[in-house]
């Protein structure tokens, strides 16, 4: 093959100005569908070159990557074209996940796993901030493929399923995906949003007790 067909074969992602984890979800898009080629991906952080590098070890893909005027360029392509790991520079080749990982990983695919949410905002901080991250949060899980058993809200968790929440887009397009949603009844009536939350979304701490002592991994943000 002539250096201009391979060239061909390489498809172009500028994903410069976007906010993490966008980058990866993007280019993981891309990567899932297959491509004859190389990727090459240009970003404009070294952070966005390390969340690419896990990415990449994770998929059995080999990065390289260069920092120039206009940002980084990160070419990801086919394991086979690496005979040997010695040749990734440092970073890359420790973060190389190993066969282990891989099986672990595989493994962990098949598990139940339930989100369980008992707050609205993201660990602790600024509010605003906060319940911002917690919409990267599930937006992450959902544009990433993950699809939980059910996503538990208890607390002041159940006021991300308001729909003035800015959460509570998120949280629908995982009940279109058959993710089951529900919301502590209690907890429901104690901050007055009966009439907000459909009836079929409320459940009780028995139900969501179940859930948990059922599932074989529990992710509380």
């Amino acid at each position: 093959m002539s250096t201009q067909e391979a060239s061909e074969k390489t498809e172009r992602l500028d994903l410069r100005g976007l906010m993490c984890p966008e980058p990866v979800l993007r280019t993981k898009k891309l990567l899932d569908g297959k491509p004859q080629g190389a990727v090459e991906v240009l970003v404009d952080s070294d952070i966005n070159v390390m969340n690419l590098t896990r990415l990449a070890n994770s998929l059995g893909l080999v990065l390289e990557s260069q920092h120039g005027n206009e940002g980084y360029t990160v070419v990801i392509k086919d394991k086979k074209t690496l005979e040997h790991s010695h040749d990734l520079p440092a970073p890359e080749k420790a973060m190389q996940s190993s066969d282990e990982t891989t099986k672990h990983a595989e493994k962990n695919a098949k598990a139940t796993t339930v989100v369980f949410i008992a707050k609205d905002t993201f660990g602790e901080g600024d509010r605003d901030f906060s319940l911002n991250l917690m919409n990267v949060f599930l937006q992450t899980i959902l544009q990433a493929g993950h699809r939980p058993q059910a996503i538990l809200l208890a607390n002041t968790g159940v006021r991300l399923m308001d729909p003035d929440s800015s959460v509570s887009k998120v949280l629908n397009e995982f009940k279109a995906a058959g993710v089951n949603v529900f919301a502590c009844g209690l907890c429901v009536e104690f901050y007055g949003l009966q009439e907000k939350i459909e009836k079929e979304q409320i459940t009780n701490m028995f139900a969501i007790c179940e859930y948990l002592f059922s599932a074989d991994k529990i992710i509380s943000p």
